[in-house]
Formats: structure tokens, sequence, C-alpha cells
């Protein structure tokens, strides 16, 4: 796995995680121990979570993962979260990748994204 790399759960392994977890792609930022930490990515805009927006040119073209969704999702936000994803990387496939601005967004805000679990966060909602 390489930072920028954008990951969902596979439908076949569906059943063996928390659907609350996985329901969304995420961006490999890197690996500690055993866990991976990513970003999640989402369409949603609602202003409860403080997503932040992405632009087009910041996810590669090509692949499963597109900007946006529909016409009532055109757009792409990360969750202002630094998640860690205790997943195995077999039960994962690649459907994107983020470009070099992609990687200069996220970088540039890392240090906004609060760093937790997604089951702790959803807890304190």
């Amino acid at each position: 796995m390489k930072k920028g790399e954008i990951y969902k759960l596979s439908p076949d392994f569906r059943g063996d995680y928390s659907a609350d977890c996985y329901n969304h792609p995420f961006v490999f930022w890197e690996q500690e121990n055993a866990d991976f930490n990513g970003i999640m990515l989402t369409t949603s805009d609602n202003p409860n979570f403080k997503n932040i927006l992405m632009k087009k040119e910041h996810i590669e073209e090509g692949y499963e993962f597109k900007f946006g969704k529909s016409p009532k999702r055109p757009n792409s936000y990360i969750a202002p979260l630094y998640l860690l994803k205790d997943v195995k990387y077999e039960h994962l496939i690649k459907v994107g990748q983020l470009t070099e601005e992609g990687l200069y967004f996220i970088s540039d805000r890392l240090h906004l994204l609060e760093h937790t679990d997604w089951i702790y966060y959803m807890k304190r909602k």
C-alpha cells in the first residue's frame, strides 16, 4: 500500500467487520504495526461533521472511485478524521488514487484531523 491510494472493503468480507466502520472508502496514509491509518472519503456535505471539500483535480481518473457520486451528491469530501483501520490488507480492494495535488491537499490539512477510530468517534456524537 502506498500513501494516497484509495481503498474500500471487499464485498466478500463485509460480514467480517462492522458496517459502521467500513461503509466509506478511505485514503491510505500510513501503517502502524498491523493497523492502517487512513482518511475517510464521503459525499456528505452535512455541516454537523465539518467535512472538508475536495476538488476534482485531487482524484486521479480511470479508477472505480470517482469525484462525487450523483447529481444529488456531486462533490467529494474528506472527513476531518485520521482513522485507525483495523482491517486485513487482503480484505481491501484498491479503487482509486489521489493526484500529487490531492496528496498535498491532505498533507497540508493533516494537523486539522482528529486521530481516532470510527467507533470511538461515533460514540461521542
